[in-house]
């Protein structure tokens, strides 16, 4: 779809979904380069479709500069107008495929690795796929949040409200926190109860150079013991504690996924309560694939609130 519409009052041509969809890529990218990569093509074709662009509109969409491409105040305003074409145009393929078969499609779902392998992958997608086997999802295991709104995820499960963009964002679970620790590894260290306090047990820590998780702050506040370990990874810090190397303050419902593990009370003050968040871009909520798996996440995680 290359050609142009003429308008009907004889200005300068509207411009085919094509020229769009580059323009967008090269916004959300930031560069000529990127955008090529992620569309598919060579860097000279994006870079010529939107000289032509901005030919056409009389207009720079973008600024040049030392440090690489800069959006223009037009190319943000006309950004917002671009991405309601890209979901019309997406709500009508699904439209015209509907017809012909069932919801399908792919969906890109960001998650943190811990969600997708506990809860996830085998308590979720089994049924989602019974129910929607043309549906294909794409897991996108990360700490670093994907960026919606640069379209790098169609929907992401997070930890935190989204405070700026034009997204949906539905709390479904608040996951209270507890010490946690392998039921031998207790035992062994204080069979007494009253003999339990901090200092009798290691601790497993989560860190992440430039993120301070709500519970490696509580930890610090709280317990005045360093951790024998310390991960970047909430699923190495939580096979840890399983595997009876120390305590850590994790969300309680994981009692329920490892039976091995216990909650202890230790006089400590109790834990942050996390939220847990369900988003998606507005423009594609309503997408029948993207609706199918937003809708199926909520009613499963919703399962989890007060674990």
């Amino acid at each position: 779809m290359h050609e142009c519409m003429a308008s009907t009052n004889g200005s300068a041509p509207l411009h085919a979904w094509d020229d769009l969809r580059i323009f967008l890529a090269v916004v959300r990218a930031g560069s000529f380069t990127d955008a090529a990569r992620k569309l598919g093509v060579e860097q000279s074709t994006v870079s010529r479709r939107i000289a032509a662009l901005e030919t056409n509109l009389e207009a720079h969409l973008f600024d040049r500069t030392p440090r690489g491409l800069r959006n223009t105040p037009l190319a943000q305003q006309l950004r917002a107008r671009a991405e309601r074409v890209e979901a019309a145009v997406l709500a009508f393929d699904d439209d015209a495929r509907g017809t012909e078969r069932a919801v399908a499609g792919q969906v890109r779902l960001a998650l943190t690795e811990g969600l997708s392998l506990s809860v996830v992958v085998p308590t979720l997608l089994p049924e989602l796929r019974r129910t929607y086997p043309e549906i294909t999802v794409d897991l996108l295991c990360d700490y670093q949040s994907a960026d919606l709104l640069q379209r790098e995820a169609d929907i992401a499960i997070r930890f935190y409200r989204p405070t700026r963009g034009d997204l949906v964002a539905k709390r479904v679970a608040r996951l209270p926190t507890a010490i946690l620790g392998q039921r031998d590894y207790i035992r062994t260290r204080a069979p007494r109860k009253h003999h339990r306090t901090a200092d009798r047990f290691d601790w497993v820590g989560f860190h992440m150079p430039g993120f301070r998780a709500p519970e490696e702050q509580w930890h610090q506040q709280c317990v005045g013991v360093e951790p024998a370990i310390r991960s970047n990874s909430y699923v190495s810090q939580v096979a840890a504690v399983r595997a009876g190397l120390g305590l850590a303050l994790l969300t309680r419902s994981l009692c329920r996924i490892h039976p091995e593990l216990r909650e202890i009370e230790l006089g400590l003050p109790e834990g942050p309560v996390l939220e847990l968040w369900l988003v998606t871009h507005r423009a594609i909520r309503d997408l029948p694939r993207v609706a199918a798996v937003y809708d199926h996440l909520e009613g499963g995680l919703r399962a989890l609130d007060g674990m």
